[in-house]
């Protein structure tokens, strides 16, 4: 393992936490976790990708950036009604 590898690794790790937030919280917390969680596996897709040295899989990690934005501003709009 490099040291990309690793914190690929440690990234994904500190997605837990979020995830039991997520589980427990009400919903205007859930979305600030949704939203670190998302943050730290685009970054963990990237030192994935850096580690293994296949440079063409960023382009899945930024989409999943993108993606993973645009969907909690749904969600934030989604849960705008029931404030």
């Amino acid at each position: 393992m490099n040291e990309w590898e690793i914190a690929a690794v440690v990234l994904a790790a500190a997605i837990v936490p979020c995830l039991v937030v997520c589980v427990i919280t009400p919903a205007t917390s859930a979305l600030a976790a949704l939203e670190l969680a998302g943050t730290l596996l685009a970054s963990a897709l990237m030192a994935l990708c850096e580690g293994f040295h296949r440079q063409p899989f960023i382009d899945l990690a930024l989409l999943f950036a993108m993606l993973s934005l645009i969907g909690a501003m749904f969600f934030a709009r989604l849960m705008e009604r029931d404030l």
